[in-house]
């Protein structure tokens, strides 16, 4: 499904958000389909670091960490990420 994607978005990126234990899941700990794809992980520990990664699925490097949830700045809703 990911490769159709990809090929229907041309050269937009594609990604999965996850983490490792949401990841086991919703498809199993074994299933590696979706590696070739980054992946964004959220982990909100307040540190712009990969340090705490677990691999999974596959990706054994992240590409980008929500580290920060439900932050207000000028008056508006975010997620901080680090990439």
């Amino acid at each position: 499904m990911l490769s159709e994607m990809s090929n229907i978005l041309g050269s937009k990126r594609v990604g999965v958000y996850s983490n490792w234990v949401q990841w086991q899941s919703i498809v199993g700990s074994g299933w590696t389909g979706a590696q070739p794809h980054q992946i964004w992980y959220p982990h909100y520990d307040n540190w712009q670091s990969f340090a705490d990664f677990q691999p999974f699925g596959g990706w054994t490097k992240p590409s980008i960490k929500q580290y920060q949830g439900d932050q207000t700045e000028c008056g508006t809703a975010l997620d901080r990420n680090f990439y």
